[in-house]
């Protein structure tokens, strides 16, 4: 469920349970299915974004998720035949409750449905080279964004990804999460100065017109547009991902755009409040290492 972040999340979540078990990982994608099928106008409709990625995706079988959620019978004996399989469906069936880190998910078997977000590195951090090799990109950087990747190796480079799409337009969305204003971004590019020699600020976004509205910065600026973003985005994640520092808003598509840079002295700055409804809970979200303000 979710976009691309959001389904790396889980991916990365739900592999290090399988590596600790030695088993396989399938995935379930009745969700995104059904969405495509009946669209709802609160629900952003997304498609498996993973695609665009060089690693195994194996699909669970009709018959397997049916096991874990029960099979929909229309007549009484099927109903019955549900009711006395939901206990032994519940032990394996685990549905996250909030978004902190439940440690319980490592000690998990196999043969478990986990059903969730797990936003934190820490349910694979202990499998976190075989993460960033799984997250292989199949397509290069397109030709036509080459000079922009070249223009982001030369500089001490700092990805600033705006956020805004359905966090400004849903009403789920934009009370639970919502995007941030431009001040934010703003005081976060003013902690580098003085802290990176040769700075230059590339603007990835839903939302350009904004950007070049809002963000009045006082280092030189690239605004990114969505010539390059690429199938489901994904020349947009190769970009940022090359960048040596990152300023990210409360959203999983930019922290992985910085989760998998490799610069060794990488500075990433997040929000300090991810969620706009305090009371869902976000410590566990941003490394301990990131800078939140």
């Amino acid at each position: 469920m979710g976009g691309l972040g959001n389904q790396m999340f889980q991916y990365a979540a739900a592999k290090s349970v399988a590596v600790r078990n030695k088993t396989i990982l399938k995935i379930d994608t009745t969700l995104l299915e059904e969405n495509k099928k009946h669209p709802h106008e609160i629900v952003t409709h997304r498609e498996l974004d993973l695609a665009i990625f060089d690693l195994p995706l194996m699909k669970a079988t009709k018959e397997e998720v049916e096991y874990f959620n029960g099979k929909k019978y229309r007549f009484l004996i099927g109903k019955i035949y549900n009711k006395i399989g939901s206990v032994k469906r519940k032990r394996n069936l685990i549905i996250e409750k909030d978004r902190s880190f439940n440690k319980n998910i490592l000690r998990l078997g196999d043969n478990k449905c986990i059903v969730g977000s797990w936003q934190s590195e820490k349910y694979f951090k202990d499998i976190e080279s075989e993460i960033r090799n799984l997250f292989t990109f199949k397509l290069p950087v397109l030709d036509t964004s080459k000079d922009f990747l070249n223009d982001i190796k030369s500089h001490d480079s700092i990805c600033l990804n705006v956020r805004r799409g359905d966090f400004v337009t849903s009403p789920l969305y934009s009370n639970t999460l919502g995007a941030l204003t431009a001040d934010y971004y703003i005081k976060a590019i003013e902690y580098f100065e003085g802290r990176v020699t040769r700075p230059k600020v590339f603007v990835f976004s839903d939302d350009m017109d904004w950007c070049k509205n809002n963000l009045k910065l006082k280092m030189p600026v690239c605004f990114v547009g969505h010539e390059h973003a690429g199938e489901k985005f994904g020349n947009y994640l190769q970009l940022m991902k090359n960048c040596n520092h990152f300023v990210i808003p409360n959203s999983s598509f930019g922290w992985w755009g910085a989760w998998l840079s490799k610069h060794q002295d990488k500075i990433v700055i997040a929000p300090k409040n991810w969620f706009k409804d305090a009371a869902m809970k976000d410590k566990d979200i941003v490394p301990e290492n990131w800078i939140r303000i």
